[in-house]
């Protein structure tokens, strides 16, 4: 038990611990990976705590936050270690969604989580600096921007256009549109497999999941799963794929060696996310209808 709506998990990159985001509750939930317990709750009183994500080394949080009525709209960044919020910044986007760190930690990208099209910002990803913790950059990408993640090396980085149908490629060093690809109706979450060959793209409303080889930048696969998949993770050694399916309460399982579904879990009520440890001995689920996360044991 986490407490109320807990909505998105993220495992911190060192493993230790796990920020669980409560949006009724506007808090965070710390979960101490080692003993699958409670050890903390941090209040976050800007507003409901959406989605988060950490620094390299695990010493920074950013937490978006956006309530209904789209008046707050911020990133409030968070000393891990003081469980404490140290700053806050405003952001273009009136929904932030699931940010990205760049891999040295400099840079920050927040893309905009609105799933209406043509509202004002509706195609931004907002670009902070994390040292001086003010906005730098804006980059427009087509409508409604819902995932990022970086390529292997940081090279590229690459977006989920929700409403568009499209992943965007975009070059991290300078944040042009490198090229933009066709993956089908509503591409939600998305996962960089381990050695950075394969990106998995979830699909909101076609219940599917695409591969895309990163050398083409086409889709070679695509794979049917449960229903409404929101969120996807890679086991650290790449060899399975984890899609978190919202409608029926379920997270399949995808072999990476031939995209052949090999199992499906029935987890809690409504689950939103999923995180893997880096050590990939467990995985976690959200379940966002009954206060809940789901503990996975994914080790073979």
């Amino acid at each position: 038990a986490v407490g109320k709506t807990p909505s998105y998990i993220q495992i911190a990159p060192n493993g230790k611990f796990a920020y669980i985001t409560n949006q009724n509750a506007d808090v965070i939930t710390v979960l101490d990976t080692a003993t699958d317990r409670v050890s903390g709750i941090i209040n976050i009183p800007q507003g409901p705590p959406q989605f988060v994500s950490f620094s390299p080394d695990s010493r920074d949080a950013y937490v978006s936050i956006y309530n209904d009525s789209d008046s707050v709209h911020l990133i409030a960044f968070i000393d891990t270690a003081t469980s404490t919020v140290t700053s806050t910044v405003q952001v273009d986007n009136d929904r932030p969604g699931p940010s990205t760190v760049s891999p040295d930690g400099r840079f920050l990208y927040v893309p905009n989580h609105n799933m209406t099209m043509g509202v004002p910002n509706g195609n931004i990803i907002d670009v902070i600096d994390t040292v001086k913790n003010h906005l730098v950059g804006r980059i427009a990408v087509p409508m409604n921007p819902h995932w990022l993640v970086f390529g292997a090396g940081g090279r590229y980085l690459y977006s989920t256009d929700h409403m568009s149908g499209l992943v965007t490629v975009l070059n991290a060093h300078n944040n042009s549109i490198v090229k933009e690809i066709q993956v089908g109706q509503t591409p939600h979450g998305e996962a960089i497999s381990p050695d950075g060959s394969r990106l998995a793209v979830t699909s909101f409303s076609g219940n599917f999941v695409s591969f895309i080889d990163i050398a083409t930048d086409k889709v070679v696969a695509r794979v049917p799963v449960g229903k409404n998949p929101q969120t996807d993770a890679y086991a650290p050694d790449g060899r399975h794929l984890y899609t978190v399916n919202n409608q029926d309460n379920t997270v399949t399982v995808i072999d990476t060696a031939d995209n052949r579904v090999t199992a499906v879990i029935r987890v809690g009520n409504s689950p939103t996310s999923i995180s893997v440890l880096p050590n990939g001995r467990q995985a976690y689920v959200t379940n966002e209808d009954d206060g809940s996360v789901d503990v996975l044991d994914i080790a073979k």
